[in-house]
């Protein structure tokens, strides 16, 4: 299967991409990598053992390897590249609504927004959660997981009452 170029997404979607959907698209990556070289910076003063898993209560019941840190911003750098191409195939795109001619470049425009909004939201979620833990290991808040976790509902919520309102 072959890979369309940007142009042919573009063609297809009706429109080129907006300079919101290019901001976040450089954003995203940049917050993950940064979170990256702040762990590495940080390395030396990381203990060996840190949490990785906490109970309900907010108490420490297991731990890993400082190593783990570098985790949630590889995963974010993933989810990101995931979304990349997932936005280079249009027409599998689940989208909500029904496609038609009249609506396809203002529907299409929504789902690049949303993806470019998602794909900050899991840079947000990657790259905060890998700085908190490196900074604050030993205190987890369930409330910094709640708000991170909230940023992927915040894009979604607002495609769809987009999506509504127009459609």
């Amino acid at each position: 299967m072959r890979i369309p170029s940007r142009a042919e997404v573009d063609a297809f979607c009706g429109s080129p991409s907006t300079r919101w959907q290019r901001v976040l698209g450089i954003v995203s990556p940049v917050l993950l990598i940064g979170a990256i070289v702040f762990i590495l910076i940080r390395w030396p003063q990381l203990p060996e053992q840190i949490p990785s898993h906490y109970n309900f209560a907010g108490e420490v019941d297991g731990y890993s390897g400082r190593g783990m840190l570098l985790l949630m911003p590889i995963l974010g750098l993933v989810m990101d590249a995931v979304l990349v191409l997932a936005g280079r195939f249009p027409k599998s795109w689940n989208t909500g609504a029904k496609i038609t001619l009249f609506n396809r470049v203002r529907v299409y425009r929504l789902v690049r927004d949303l993806m470019a909004e998602l794909r900050l939201a899991g840079a947000l979620f990657f790259a905060g959660f890998g700085v908190y833990q490196s900074l604050l290991p030993e205190h987890f808040s369930g409330n910094i997981l709640g708000i991170l976790t909230l940023l992927f509902f915040v894009p979604i919520v607002r495609y769809f009452v987009r999506l509504g309102i127009k459609g």
